[in-house]
């Protein structure tokens, strides 16, 4: 091998060895839920969403007994009747109506709810997602970091850069 093939290698191996450790510089990672858990804020959206989710599962439960009392009253009212007594005694106390409009007011409840917790959350962890999104924006070009990886996502992340206390510092979270 002659020195002008030798000196072309050596400056290929430089280039490549080069771009790579460049290229390493320029990925990071962090672990949101490290960095939501940090945040006094999101703690106080999360309890406040649970406690709408409580709430909402108290009603449900309400309705829930009410309809359990009518079908334990229509069966107390009905056991031991004959066909034609039972079928009076259901047109006559509308055991039939009374068990769809429970049923209704249940499920329009819980469409309400549903609705209500997917908007909740919305308003309560849409400002948070941003504001750490922002930080991490900050973070990375004040550190001409081109990616950044969600932790769970990598495959391996094995000593590389670990933003975690940068982004912690930029929201200034102690």
């Amino acid at each position: 091998m002659n020195m002008k093939n030798l000196k072309f290698i050596a400056l290929l191996t430089m280039f490549v060895f080069g771009s790579i450790l460049t290229f390493a510089q320029d990925i990071a990672h962090i672990d949101f839920n490290k960095v939501y858990d940090a945040m006094p804020e999101y703690k106080k959206a999360n309890d406040d969403y649970e406690a709408l989710g409580k709430k909402h599962q108290g009603e449900i439960e309400k309705i829930e007994v009410s309809y359990k009392a009518l079908m334990e009253q229509a069966q107390k009212d009905l056991q031991g009747k004959s066909q034609e007594e039972v079928q009076k005694i259901i047109i006559e106390k509308k055991y039939q109506e009374q068990e769809q409009a429970i049923q209704q007011k249940l499920q329009t409840y819980r469409e309400a709810a549903q609705k209500e917790m997917l908007e909740k959350e919305k308003s309560l962890f849409e400002p948070i997602y941003n504001k750490v999104k922002m930080a991490i924006d900050a973070v990375a070009k004040r550190k001409n970091i081109k990616y950044v990886l969600p932790e769970n996502m990598a495959i391996y992340t094995g000593g590389g850069y670990d933003l975690f206390n940068d982004v912690k510092t930029e929201l200034k979270i102690k």
